[in-house]
């Protein structure tokens, strides 16, 4: 992983975490239900970036850092796992197919990654398409991930192909 690719999807989130603070819906409080998705939603984006942070701390020219760098993409594994788990409130039930999707990916990408790091039966070419496939599916779980922020913020999403009424997204 390249501190390069990963810094601007942590800006990202700490820019959609910080706008959605304090941000309530049509009434001055808004039901339980939306308030605990929100702080939900508020821990996994923190979560994000406190693995993240892990992430591009990791010294590469330790022994050890293929083990540190798949323990923490497990983390972060499970981090979207759980949350393609959390019911989304029928305000935003529409988005809820993008956080499994975004889980799908992030197994995949995890997937990859170990593969390309720990299968030292593979060629040096199979390394290559396995760590690019993995980054692939890497940066499309975050694109999900990204438009779910976006329209939680009341916004629409510029940078993909999505729409409300069918939830689409597609990657480009």
């Amino acid at each position: 992983m390249k501190r390069k690719k990963s810094l601007p999807v942590i800006m990202v989130l700490m820019l959609l975490l910080l706008a959605s603070c304090g941000r309530s819906g049509s009434g001055s409080s808004e039901a339980d239900d939306i308030k605990a998705f929100r702080s939900t939603v508020d821990t996994f984006n923190s979560r994000i970036v406190e693995i993240d942070a892990a992430i591009n701390s990791i010294d590469y020219s330790d022994p050890s850092y293929r083990t540190d760098l798949t323990g923490k993409l497990s983390e972060l594994n499970t981090l979207f796992t759980d949350f393609a788990n959390v019911e989304f409130p029928s305000d935003f039930d529409y988005l809820e197919h993008l956080a499994d999707e975004a889980a799908e990916y992030m197994s995949n990408a995890v997937n990859g990654y170990n593969e390309a790091f720990n299968n030292s039966s593979l060629s040096t070419e199979a390394i290559s398409s396995a760590y690019e496939e993995a980054s692939v599916n890497y940066a499309n779980a975050f694109k999900r991930i990204k438009v779910i922020m976006t329209f939680l913020n009341g916004e629409v999403s510029q940078d993909a192909n999505v729409t409300t009424e069918s939830g689409t997204l597609t990657d480009k």
